[in-house]
Formats: structure tokens, C-alpha cells, sequence
């Protein structure tokens, strides 16, 4: 199914029939539609509509017309592109040019209503801080002030003089990672997790320091990241969706590492989060792994 997919994109602007989509992946019409409903918890025309639709959006912020960007995927008219826009997205696609203005502001982001939230690449620790409390409130996890400020300064001190290949400090890494599941809806104890998303991989906090410093409910999920860091076909939902956020922003900024790992991590995407981030039909975390595994060529 991924292979089909990849194809549906490399062809996002051609028209795409159930018969042709069917005989590329080599199964009848029928069992076709079958096994693509059940991998993607959509049909397959629905799919691709919505595809089109997030690519036209994406043009049309970057400073497209709206008319030619919806010519460009396959509608008719401004006024029958709007409607589906609408219908999927919930404002009209004029307010985009409106909302682009946020991508040069700290913490803005003029897709968060089609993508999850992003931070400004070289965004301080201190700033990612308030992004994530804001973020917090905004999607009704609640913050516990002082506790978020004390694993802050836990976290900042286990990721101490550790820097990300772009040369940030690595605790924007899992802060980051914390304000993605924010975004993705996760409980308190899940985001607060995020922060030590990296204490095992990274050697920075032992499993008993982990326990000592870290809230039960938290503590017990971070020692599940440690113990279960490669194989997630059985982990947890919390641990889940730790590591898909965590591969989210690893993707947002793939192209700060050499080429080999770079291709490898796509790979890897494709064919490992992908198929769990459609387990949790999440669809925003799915329509931007798409994005950021498009083009690649395995």
C-alpha cells in the first residue's frame, strides 16, 4: 500500500482511476478498494481528494492563485475548490495568504489548521518553553506551571552541552517533540514525557534517576521509551506517540544530516511510523509524513 501511495503522489495532479490504481498494485478493483480502506481508514477517491487538496493548500501559501492552484489539482472553479476546502479544512482558502504572515513569527504556523503546529527553526529553550505552555492550554492539557518549569530545568540539565546536528541544543529536540503531541492531543503525563523522549537512547538519566526524579505516571512511561525503544509494533499508545512525534520533527529537520542516514530515516519512516501513524488515524501527523517522505526514491 505505501507503494501505492508514493505513486498517487507522483501523480497527485494527473487523473487517477480505481482501474489504473488497481492494476499497478496487481489486485482486482474490488480487493483493491478493500485493502486500501482498511490501511488508510478512508476510500481511496476520498484519500486523494483530501491529497489534492493539502497540496493546493500549500501552493496557495506560498503565494499561488487560488484559481490556479485549484486548476492545477483537478477542480473546475474558485467556487467549487472553496466549497471542498471548506467542507475539509473549515475556512475558506483566502484566509491561508491571511495566515501566512504567522510562519516568520515565533511559534507560528499558517497550516496548523491542516498541519501540526511548528516552531521557528533556532528557537531558544526559553522560548520553546512558553510555545509548549501556550500550547498546552490551547489544546486543553492543562499545565501544571510548576511542574512543567522543574522537569524543564531536569531536562535542560540531562541534555546538558549535548548539541543536534543543525548545532541547537539538543534539549530543543525533545521540547519540540512535547509541543507535537501537544498538538496531537496527548495527555499531560504523555507531553511532559516528551521532554526525556532521548534520556535512554542518549545515556543521559538511568533508569533509577528516572524514577527518583521524575513524577510515577511519568516516570513509568519514560522507563517503557527506554525498554521498548525499536520494537513498537507492541508498545504502548502513550510510548507510540512519543516516538512518532519524535520521528515527526526528526523529519522536519532530516536535511541538517548526511545523505546515507538521511535516505535510511525515510526509509525507515515509510515503512515503520507511517503504518502507525494510520493505526492512529491521526491524519494531520499522516498528511505531513507524507509530505516529508514525498519524492523519495527507495
Amino acid at each position: 500500500m505505501e507503494r501505492i501511495l508514493k505513486y498517487i503522489e507522483e501523480h497527485i495532479c494527473e487523473p487517477l482511476t480505481i482501474k489504473e490504481l488497481a492494476e499497478t498494485a496487481g489486485y482486482s478493483e474490488y480487493h483493491f478498494l478493500r485493502r486500501f480502506k482498511e490501511y488508510t481508514n478512508m476510500t481511496c477517491m476520498h484519500y486523494i481528494w483530501k491529497r489534492r487538496l493539502v497540496k493546493a493548500s500549500e501552493d496557495i501559501a506560498a503565494g499561488v492563485r487560488i484559481i490556479d492552484a485549484a486548476l492545477e489539482y483537478g477542480w473546475q472553479s474558485h467556487s467549487a475548490f472553496t466549497r471542498s476546502f471548506k467542507r475539509e479544512f473549515g475556512f475558506a482558502p483566502s484566509l491561508l495568504r491571511t495566515m501566512r504572515v504567522g510562519i516568520d513569527c515565533l511559534g507560528g504556523g499558517y497550516m496548523n489548521s491542516i498541519f501540526l503546529k511548528r516552531t521557528k527553526v533556532g528557537a531558544s529553550k526559553e522560548e520553546l518553553l512558553q510555545i509548549l505552555k501556550t500550547s498546552m492550554e490551547d489544546n486543553g492539557a492543562g499545565v501544571n506551571q510548576e511542574l512543567l518549569n522543574r522537569l524543564y530545568l531536569l531536562a535542560c540539565n540531562a541534555y546538558d552541552d549535548m548539541k543536534r546536528y543543525s548545532g541547537e541544543e539538543y534539549v530543543t529536540h525533545p521540547m519540540n517533540v512535547s509541543i507535537i503531541l501537544s498538538e496531537m492531543g496527548a495527555e499531560e503525563n504523555v507531553i511532559l514525557a516528551g521532554l526525556f523522549c532521548d534520556a535512554g537512547t542518549k545515556g543521559v538519566m538511568s533508569l533509577e534517576q528516572v524514577e527518583k526524579e521524575l513524577p510515577a505516571q511519568i516516570a513509568d512511561i519514560v522507563s517503557d521509551l527506554k525498554t521498548t525503544n525499536r520494537n513498537l509494533n507492541h508498545a504502548s499508545e502513550e510510548v507510540v506517540q512519543i516516538r512518532l512525534a519524535q520521528r515527526l520533527h526528526n523529519m522536519r529537520t532530516v536535511d541538517y544530516i548526511g545523505e546515507t542516514e538521511k535516505n535510511f530515516r525515510i526509509k525507515e519512516t515509510i515503512e515503520i511510523f507511517m503504518p502507525l501513524a494510520r493505526k492512529m488515524n491521526n491524519m494531520k501527523l499522516i498528511d505531513e509524513l507524507t509530505d516529508l517522505t514525498a519524492g523519495y526514491d527507495s
